[in-house]
């Protein structure tokens, strides 16, 4: 009997021990998995824009140093420092020019996001001689375009049934579709989902519906009128006043191109007889040796001098010289 409060030690000692072990092994786990930290706080961007990675401790007292690091490929690359309450850049092969410190350099603001900007984040604060660390999820994402909703008839079913389609193109897996009823100037949730079914009985002629498509980091929308299902187009009716005006612009502009075409011509048909009726007939005198009857010195309106001089009447010499000309090939 006086064994046994030895035997209890024993087995109270092995359990201790297993328990030791056993909280071991999980906070190993722990390490393993977390990284000596918490779980990576998820951020989400949109390319192009500016995203600031904030931390969620309270720091109350004096930072000393704050370090920030980007993970790439499992390695931990230095980016930039906060000491001495100026903001240093370490490594300005990542994010040039796109890096900028805030708050004493708790916060960290990316500017112009790019698509290879995501991935996580570390930030490690020396306060007071203490070293704690916050980690960011960083996910930057393309805008979402225009959605396009399309209005078709349900199958194989009467005319009472419609379906509406909501689609955009984008590679984002994370999408979200809802779709929102405006009737009357009231807006009101229809339904979730890329695709919804509408009876033309629940009173919803000549409503509008909203395609509303969202990501974390960006929405966009788009309406269609709901008339009937006969519309087979991603709800082109909006664009019906735009290409019957492009359709005008377009013949106004042809029109105008053949005129100013038929003007031209016009103009150089007129510029052409102009010059012909500008040619000046003056009575000329001309002077011959007698030989060969060519003409040896032609003086407008003046006297012949060494020769014979025959006055000729202006189209007769206007004749003569037209037949030269023709003769030697000028005209």
């Amino acid at each position: 009997m006086g064994l046994l409060p030895l035997e209890n030690m024993i087995f109270s000692t092995s359990i201790k021990m297993e328990f030791m072990v056993l909280h071991f092994i999980i906070f190993h786990i722990f390490l393993v998995t977390c990284g000596g930290g918490d779980v990576p706080l998820p951020v989400t961007g949109r390319v192009g824009e500016t995203v600031t990675l904030r931390p969620p401790l309270n720091l109350t007292d004096p930072i000393d140093r704050v370090t920030w690091m980007f993970h790439v490929n499992g390695e931990k690359i230095f980016l930039a420092e906060f000491r001495d309450q100026k903001f240093i850049r370490e490594n300005e092969n990542y994010f040039p020019n796109r890096l900028e410190g805030s708050n004493s350099g708790t916060a960290l603001l990316i500017r112009e996001l790019r698509m290879e900007d995501s991935g996580i984040f570390t930030a490690l604060f020396l306060v007071n001689g203490k070293m704690r660390d916050t980690s960011y999820n960083l996910t930057v994402l393309e805008p979402l375009p225009i959605p396009i909703p399309v209005i078709k008839r349900v199958p194989g079913n009467t005319s009472d049934l419609c379906h509406l389609n909501c689609s955009v193109p984008s590679n984002s897996t994370n999408l979200s579709y809802s779709w929102i009823c405006r009737d009357k100037g009231i807006d009101r949730l229809y339904a979730n989902g890329s695709t919804i079914t509408v009876s033309l009985k629940d009173e919803m002629l000549n409503a509008e519906f909203l395609c509303l498509v969202q990501n974390p980091a960006h929405r966009n929308n788009a309406s269609v009128p709901f008339k009937s299902c006969d519309i087979s187009g991603p709800g082109r009716g909006h664009l019906l006043p735009l290409i019957i005006a492009m359709s005008l612009l377009c013949v106004i502009l042809v029109s105008i191109a053949v005129s100013k075409a038929v003007c031209c011509r016009i103009r150089q048909i007129l510029k052409s007889t102009k010059t012909h009726e500008e040619l000046h007939y003056s009575s000329i005198k001309m002077c011959s040796n007698g030989t060969n009857n060519q003409v040896n010195t032609q003086k407008l309106n003046g006297d012949c001098t060494n020769g014979d001089c025959t006055a000729t009447s202006e189209k007769t010499t206007y004749a003569e010289l037209l037949t030269n000309k023709l003769m030697n090939g000028e005209v």
